[in-house]
């Protein structure tokens, strides 16, 4: 016997269970059925224009929506399908929590400053606080509902932070509410670029940047370099891994194609505040 088949004769290959196999089945039939109610719904009106023309991202979200407690057509309102990820509103985080015997409650709540409260049914608390100045920090102020309603923006960040802490076997590790992705394109301009913050700060800097007189390119010259260098510019004045996970998804927001530079770049700022 060669050394070859004495290798091959010791690998075992495991053998799928009968309650594994049903289960793939389940998922397979429950797949297909959403995606058949997808297809339908969304040529109708009743759909959000995310999900117009996209079956798979709709059942998707029928699917997670399931998971959670949401009927189809209230998945279809309520959950978003942003970067392969789900999303929710974070008054629907709340909701499904709340019918499972969590309880939340606002200690706070000013244009400047948002607390609150949350306990599960075990008797776990988790306290929550957004301001202002940390949603800048955060880059999310570029919304312009930061400026006409503050304190539902800042409650929405505070009450989804106290969900997710609370509940991530329940919101299946949710990262997104619906909230964080609503960042509105800024229309940058050489005197904004010094005020500009956070994601929308980067793109408006680069922005003001091209319009100023160039020089003739050179070639094979990489620019995205400068957008990676004013994202590692404003990683370094942030504290947190949440402030870099938060900036980061604002920036995933906007961009789902964001340099390699980039995304290195967020996750060394991450594993520097780590150690």
């Amino acid at each position: 016997m060669t050394e070859l088949q004495k290798y091959n004769t010791d690998i075992h290959v495991p053998e799928v269970s009968d309650d594994g196999m049903a289960e793939l089945m389940k998922q397979a039939e429950a797949m297909s059925a959403a995606h058949k109610l997808a297809t339908v719904l969304c040529n109708t009106a009743m759909v959000p224009a995310t999900f117009k023309g996209k079956p798979d991202d709709a059942a998707a979200a029928i699917l997670y929506g399931a998971e959670v407690g949401l009927k189809p057509q209230q998945a279809l309102q309520q959950v978003f399908v942003v970067h392969g990820q789900p999303a929710i509103y974070a008054r629907t985080m709340a909701a499904l929590l709340k019918a499972k015997g969590y309880k939340f409650s606002t200690v706070e709540s000013t244009d400047e400053s948002v607390t609150v409260d949350g306990v599960s049914p075990r008797g776990e608390r988790e306290t929550s606080t957004w301001t202002i100045q940390r949603a800048k920090t955060a880059g999310y102020t570029s919304n312009k509902k930061y400026q006409t309603d503050p304190q539902a923006m800042l409650y929405a960040k505070a009450l989804s932070e106290v969900a997710r802490k609370l509940a991530p076997d329940v919101l299946l590790g949710i990262k997104y509410t619906a909230e964080d992705l609503e960042l509105e394109p800024v229309k940058a301009t050489a005197t904004r670029m010094d005020v500009q913050r956070g994601a929308e700060g980067v793109r408006a800097a680069l922005a003001a940047k091209k319009q100023e007189p160039q020089p003739e390119p050179v070639p094979e010259q990489d620019d995205s370099s400068d957008y990676v260098a004013e994202v590692t510019e404003h990683l370094a004045t942030l504290d947190t891994q949440e402030q870099v996970n938060d900036f980061m998804a604002s920036l995933q927001a906007q961009d789902a194609n964001l340099p390699e530079g980039v995304l290195a770049a967020g996750r060394a700022r991450w594993e520097e505040i780590n150690a």
